[in-house]
Order: C-alpha cells, then sequence, then structure tokens
C-alpha cells in the first residue's frame, strides 16, 4: 500500500529505482525511462512526519530552490535541470507532492557525491593531486558563478558535490541549493544555516554576514580533499573549536590536539598527502585567504601586496572586488585560478626513492631542472641521467629539449613524468639501505606502544598506518616501473646501433674487397710487364717487391679490421640479446597488479578499527592491529629491497649498459680506420698507375732505362713512394693484445681516454635470470673472410671499384 504522499513505482514508461539521498529538506530518487533509459534525479519537498511542521519558511525555500534551478542558474559545474517528458509523468508526480510543492528534474550524477569518495579507504589522506585540481577547480567555477549573480549559497559541503560521468573522466557539479539566497546590496543574511562543521565562524558569531562564508567552506573542504581531515579539530565540541578557531593568527591554517590535550597551530598541510610539495605550498597561501577569521579580510588581500606582486588586479565580475575605498583586493578565486594553472613537472629519483617537483614555464631550461635535481638528491649534474616513461611523446631528453613540453597534464596521478637516475652508479640503479620516511604519527606510538589513543588520535593512526603502507605498495611499483623503462630506454639506444654496425661492417668488407682487386692489378700488371722483358730486370724487381710490401701491410691491417668489425657486431648482438632477456625479467611482469605489502588485508584491519571508533568501542589496544601491519610491511619492504633477482636484474642492465659504451668507444675508433684505410687504398691505387706509367716511359725504343729526378735506376735499390704504411697494431695499441677479462670488473676507460674492450679476448656472457642457463658463451675465433667468396661477390667489388675511382679521381684533381 502506498503511503500518503509517496511516489508510486512506475508512471507509465518511468520506473522508480532508488533513493538517492537528502538534501536540506528534500528527497532525491532516482527515475528511469524503460524505453529510452533516460535517467533523471527528481527531487521532491521532504515529507516530514507531522505534516503541521511544514512552515511557510520551508515552502519558501523550496520555491526559492525550484527558481533558482530552473531559471536563473546555468553553469557548467552546477547541477542542471532537465526536461521529462511526457507532462502527465510531471503532473502525477505534483499529485503526491506535499502542499502542492513543485519537483525538480535534474540530470542524474551517476558517481555519488564527494563524501562517498572520500570515505573510501585510499583517501584516508586525501586525494591524487589530479582530484584535488578537479575539484578545487568545479568549486571555484560554481561559486563565482553564484557570486556573480549575488547568490551566496551557503551549505557548501562534501555531500553537496555529486560526480557526473564525462568521457573515461568525472565532473564535480554542485548541487542543493535549498539555503542558496540572493543578497541584497549589502550583502548581508542574518539567520544561521548550512552544515555545523563547514560554516564559517561569522555565521556563528555574527548576526550579519556576506557572501565571504563561501570561501571558507571552500577553503575548508580545500584543506580535506588535500589531507583528508578537516583542517580545526574537527572532532572538538562546536564551543571549544570556536575557542581555538578565534585565537588562530591569518597564516594559521590547521589546528590539531594531541593525546594530552596539547593544540597546536600550523602554517603548513600536514606531509601525509598525495599532491606535489609546489601544489602543496601554493594551496598554502590560498588557504591562509580562504580560512581568514575575519570575514572583511577573507579572501582579500591588500592593494599594496598586488602592487608589490607585479600583478595589479584586474577587473572582475565577483560580487565585490574591493573593499571601500580600494585598501583590499578580491583574490580568493583569481589566486587559485594562477595556481591551477601552473605546470609541474613531477619526477622520480630511482637513486633515492624521492619525489621531485618543480614549477616549469617556456623558459624553464633542463639546466635547471638538473640543478634543482642536484639540490634535493645531491647527484652531480654532469651524472643526472633523465628516463623517460611511455607515455611521453618523445623518446628521450635532447639538448634541445624544453622541460615545458615534459609536462604531461593528463597522466593517471601517482606516475612520473620522468625518472631519474645516476648515470655514474655502477653497483645498482636504486640505491642500496633506503632508510624508510615513517609519519611522524607513527613513530610517537612505536616510542610508547602501550599508551591508550584517544579516538581522535586513534583516527589519525590508522590513517597514516594505511597511508605508510599504501605508500610503500606504490613506491616498489614505481621502482620497477622506473627500472623496466631504465631497461626500454638502454633497449632502444642499443637498438638504434644497429643499422650503423651494419654499415660499419659494408664497408669493412667492401675495403677488403678492394685490396683484393688492388692484388689482383698488381699481379696482373706485374705479369705484363715481366712478359714483354721491357723494363730492366734489376729495376722490374726493385719495383715489383715495393708493390708487394705495401700491398700485404695493407692487406695485414685490413684483414686486422675486419676481424674487429666481426668482433663488434658479435658482441653487440650478445648485448642486444641481454638487454631484452633483462626486459623480461619474472619482476617486471604485470608488477602494476601485484599486492606485494598486503593491501587488501590491511584495509581490512583499517576499516574494523575505524568502526569500532565510530561505536566509541575502543580501548588501549585498538591501535595494535594497524601497529602490527606497520610492522608487517617494515618487514617486507626490507625483503623486496634486497631480493636477489631484484638486485640481479639492476646489476645485469648496469652490465649492459658498461659493455654497450665500450662497443660503442671501439666502433667509433673502427669506423675512423675504415676511412683511413679506404684513402691509403686509393692513394695505393694511384701511385701503383704511376709507377707504372714512369716505368714505361723512362725506358728508351732500344730498351735502356733512363734515369729521371731519381725514380728508377739500372740497378739502383728505390724506396717506396709516399710514406710507409704504418701497421694497425701500431695506430691503434688496445687492439694490439687479447687478454681475458671479467666485463663487470672492468672500468669503462682507462685513464687516457682509450676503451679497453678488448676485441681480442674471450666473451663472457651476463648471467641472465630469466632464460634457463647462461647466454651463449665465449664466441669462437673465426678466421677472416674467404678470398674467392669476396672476389666473388661483384656486387661488392663494383661498389668498391667505383668508390676508389671516385677517390682516386678527388685525389687527382
Amino acid at each position: 500500500m502506498i503511503k500518503p504522499f509517496e511516489d508510486p513505482p512506475q508512471i507509465g514508461e518511468w520506473c522508480r529505482e532508488k533513493r538517492l539521498g537528502n538534501g536540506g529538506f528534500g528527497v532525491v530518487t532516482l527515475w528511469r525511462n524503460k524505453q529510452t533509459q533516460q535517467a533523471v534525479a527528481i527531487k521532491k519537498f521532504h515529507i516530514l512526519q507531522d505534516r503541521s511542521e511544514i512552515t511557510d519558511k520551508h515552502c519558501e525555500r523550496w520555491r526559492n530552490e525550484v527558481k533558482l534551478m530552473t531559471e536563473t542558474v546555468q553553469n557548467d559545474h552546477i547541477v542542471r535541470t532537465v526536461d521529462v517528458q511526457p507532462r502527465a509523468f510531471i503532473e502525477e508526480l505534483l499529485r503526491s507532492s506535499a502542499n502542492g510543492l513543485p519537483v525538480l528534474c535534474m540530470e542524474y550524477c551517476e558517481g555519488g557525491d564527494l563524501r562517498r569518495v572520500l570515505n573510501r579507504v585510499e583517501n584516508c589522506s586525501g586525494l591524487r593531486e589530479q582530484d584535488v585540481r578537479d575539484v578545487l577547480r568545479s568549486l571555484r567555477s560554481a561559486i563565482a558563478y553564484l557570486h556573480s549573480l549575488k547568490i551566496t549559497h551557503r551549505d557548501i559541503k562534501p555531500e553537496n558535490l555529486v560526480l557526473k560521468q564525462h568521457g573515461d573522466r568525472f565532473i564535480y557539479k554542485l548541487t542543493d541549493l535549498g539555503y542558496a539566497k540572493a543578497l541584497d546590496k549589502q550583502s548581508l543574511n542574518a539567520s544561521l544555516v548550512g552544515t555545523v562543521e563547514y560554516i564559517a565562524p561569522d555565521l556563528i558569531y555574527c548576526d550579519r554576514y556576506n557572501c565571504s562564508v563561501d570561501y571558507w567552506s571552500m577553503g575548508v573542504i580545500g584543506f580535506e580533499i588535500v589531507t583528508g581531515v578537516r583542517p580545526f579539530i574537527p572532532h572538538a565540541p562546536i564551543t571549544r573549536w570556536m575557542m581555538h578557531v578565534q585565537q588562530k593568527k591569518s597564516a594559521d591554517i590547521a589546528i590539531t590536539e594531541d593525546n594530552r590535550e596539547n593544540y597546536t597551530y600550523h602554517t603548513e598541510i600536514f606531509a601525509e598527502n598525495h599532491i606535489s610539495t609546489c601544489l602543496r605550498k601554493q594551496l598554502e597561501r590560498w588557504l591562509m585567504l580562504a580560512l581568514e577569521w575575519n570575514p572583511k579580510q577573507r579572501g582579500y588581500v591588500p592593494y599594496s601586496a598586488t602592487v608589490a606582486e607585479g600583478t595589479p588586479p584586474k577587473s572582475v565580475t565577483f560580487a565585490e572586488d574591493s573593499r571601500p575605498g580600494g585598501s583590499t583586493v578580491l583574490k580568493i578565486f583569481s589566486l587559485l585560478d594562477q595556481i591551477l594553472e601552473k605546470r609541474i613537472l613531477v619526477l622520480f629519483s630511482l637513486h633515492d626513492c624521492r619525489w621531485i617537483d618543480l614549477e616549469v614555464t617556456p623558459d624553464t631550461s633542463m639546466a635547471a631542472v638538473r640543478e634543482h635535481v642536484y639540490q634535493l638528491t645531491g647527484i652531480p649534474v654532469d651524472e643526472i641521467e633523465f628516463i623517460l616513461p611511455l607515455e611521453q611523446k618523445q623518446p628521450r631528453v635532447g639538448s634541445d629539449t624544453r622541460p615545458y613540453d615534459l609536462y604531461l597534464a593528463d597522466l593517471s596521478s601517482g606516475k612520473p613524468m620522468v625518472y631519474v637516475a645516476h648515470r655514474a652508479s655502477r653497483e645498482s640503479i636504486v640505491q642500496r639501505d633506503l632508510k624508510p620516511r615513517i609519519p611522524k604519527s607513527i613513530t610517537d606510538v612505536f616510542q610508547n606502544i602501550k599508551v591508550k589513543l584517544k579516538p581522535h588520535m586513534l583516527r589519525q593512526f590508522i590513517a597514516n598506518a594505511y597511508y605508510f603502507i599504501a605508500n610503500e605498495q606504490r613506491l616498489y611499483v614505481l621502482l620497477l616501473d622506473g627500472v623496466r623503462n631504465y631497461g626500454l630506454t638502454l633497449n632502444d639506444a642499443i637498438a638504434r646501433r644497429k643499422e650503423e654496425i651494419g654499415r660499419m661492417n659494408k664497408v669493412v668488407y667492401g675495403i677488403v674487397g678492394g685490396v683484393e682487386y688492388h692484388k689482383l692489378t698488381v699481379s696482373h700488371t706485374r705479369d705484363a710487364l715481366n712478359a714483354g722483358k721491357r723494363i730492366p730486370s734489376a729495376s722490374f724487381e726493385t719495383a715489383s717487391h715495393q708493390w708487394a710490401e705495401k700491398c700485404s701491410r695493407v692487406e695485414t691491417n685490413v684483414r686486422k679490421l675486419a676481424e674487429m668489425a666481426d668482433k663488434i657486431s658479435k658482441r653487440y648482438e650478445s648485448v642486444l640479446k641481454r638487454s631484452r632477456d633483462a626486459l623480461r625479467h619474472a619482476l617486471l611482469q604485470e608488477y602494476e597488479q601485484q599486492d606485494y605489502f598486503g593491501l587488501k588485508t590491511v584495509e581490512g584491519r583499517y576499516e574494523q578499527t575505524r568502526a569500532r571508533i565510530l561505536e566509541k568501542i575502543t580501548n588501549e589496544k585498538s591501535h595494535m592491529d594497524m601497529s602490527q601491519a606497520v610492522y608487517e610491511c617494515l618487514k617486507r619492504r626490507d625483503v623486496l629491497l634486497r631480493d636477489a633477482g631484484f638486485l640481479e636484474l639492476q646489476r645485469q642492465l648496469l652490465d649492459v649498459r658498461h659493455e654497450m659504451q665500450e662497443i660503442e668507444k671501439v666502433l667509433e675508433k673502427v669506423v675512423e680506420l675504415t676511412e683511413k684505410y679506404k684513402r691509403e687504398l686509393a692513394r695505393l691505387t694511384l701511385e701503383h698507375q704511376d709507377e707504372v706509367w714512369k716505368m714505361l716511359s723512362s725506358v728508351d725504343a732500344n730498351g735502356q732505362a733512363v734515369t729521371t729526378n731519381g725514380t728508377l735506376s739500372n740497378g739502383g735499390g728505390g724506396t717506396p713512394h709516399g710514406p710507409c704504411i704504418a701497421d694497425i697494431d701500431d695506430m691503434v695499441p688496445v687492439f694490439a693484445s687479447a687478454k681475458t677479462r671479467s666485463i663487470a670488473g672492468s672500468s669503462i676507460a682507462s685513464s687516457n681516454g682509450t676503451p679497453k674492450f678488448l676485441l681480442g679476448g674471450p666473451m663472457t656472457p651476463l648471467p641472465s635470470t630469466v632464460t634457463n642457463g647462461s647466454i651463449e658463451g665465449h664466441h669462437r675465433e673465426e678466421e677472416g673472410p674467404n678470398v674467392d667468396e669476396l672476389i666473388a661477390a661483384n656486387e661488392t667489388l663494383i661498389m668498391t671499384t667505383n668508390d676508389l675511382l671516385s677517390d682516386s679521381l678527388l685525389i687527382l684533381k
């Protein structure tokens, strides 16, 4: 049987699904159309058990809210009204309405309200930074809009901020204008309304108040979404609360009470939060304005202060923009706008597991970022390495990279925009023996574990305990993610060398083919000249011997160069394989879904203790459950950071990086030598041709040799034309000997900068924890390339011949 004034379960195609909540004096119900699936929130005047309690003042407030919502208010951050069809549906609802009062049809905000969000365990110490920004931005937009219409809300609280789904994100919207009132010219009211926990003090002690009461409510909500608790002794009764809040200074933004009834006034936001340090410091300035005790100064700053800051006041459309006489300027909204518009670059140091953040502008340089990182971590500026996560559009930080472009507005909360590593570290990526950062409230309890905590202190303790454990889970996942991105960046740098090494091999073996071609030319010339018997034997033998000696010297060096190129290629392939193997390490697989610290169990412990606080059944052991959870977290943390697999993974990546650095140094030298021998071969070819022509031109018609400038003589022992070709072992001493070495124990370079990467030595592959057994052992020393095969490679010979001819023509010119 339907009670009087109760809505029927169904009206036409519309079905009543559930009650969403209660407003100031209204009840909100969800209705859904069976055909169109349209969902609307219908708000009706709250039906009192005793109908006589409905006063004219109640009815006036209700009609005022309906009128504001339907005729006046239109803002993206205020819940909008919707037109519901058919009209018969609304008429049927009106039949069951008390006193025939109108109903309010609003859009359905399926995300619940902010109170529900704050009550989640993971938000016991505040929301993530992106959510904080969203809430403040929505509040600022809605309140500033209402004030521009000279309307004061007077009941801003988390329950009146609802969440509307918009794509993959939620938009916060202000609702429940039941207490909102259009103010007269002086913006003054004289009735006590609103929720006590969020109302301004002047609503209690003053007969008159203005729109600044909304600034106070904004400040209280702003502090709560950052820290998870209201700023001023929220557990205290109203009289004690008023006494202490009245005593606070303008710079004080919070008051706390300890277990011995000692009160502390705070000028900073509590350390247990999820926002960046830069944003926290900026919000502290804004909270000083919003939580000012004096309503005449609340939200305003002295005019002289704005001029000193270089930001003269702008014209605004709010209820008031300056006080009589122009001594103060409204800054509550403009200052918040400035804060929310700032780009804060968030970094995470893998070296010491530390968050780093700083404000960046288009003029901020990478040098300034490096200096900031050095100040916080102690890593020398030239040893700081920036690693970009996959979310960044650019693959690496270059010389022309702007920190401003590294800012990611849509990055999910809890992830850094840039990782920081210590480039010179050879032992590990993550510093050994990292000390945990334990909240002071936890250490105080541990020092006196048997103390009985008062309810408000117990609430703070369990919240900080959960925050600490959840933060350790978050930090460990970030370390794994950072190590993975370190490996991806390393693998990408190694893979980018593949094409260069391929070109090196092509050029080296092209030179080998050119040497073979030169040998054939020398042999053919010797046979042709010797067959004619036109040149005296003494001169001919001397020249032939010089040709053979020069050709042999070049061939020996080029063969060694080819062996070096072959060894570089083999070691490069080994390094590339090991870098890819490291990325397949078991620790780097689905780590973001792992619960390393038993967070689900900790959530259960937290909820149980919180329920006992609400039921007021606490005792001297109520905190022991969460204390045990913290102790277990510390032990688990030590095990994870000292895990052999975690340490081995870091060593593997560092060893791969170290070896690749050596390869790059040797590669650079080999490329330099290939160019040198390419030019040398072209010079030898020209010299050989020149000597042959001179020998032929120096013989007269009777076959007698003619001495010209001492070039050749009938029995003289000539000297080689051009400078003697140095042996490659003399030019590159680092390749002269092949000594066995340990990769992990060798230094990157000798004291004079010469690489110690010995291509002639054995190869010791690094261990891998991913695959069974070690990667291929020592590579076999192979013989040089087959000469017949090289000669048969027509494309290579043609290419080399063309290059040699081109170089020869250049030299002749």
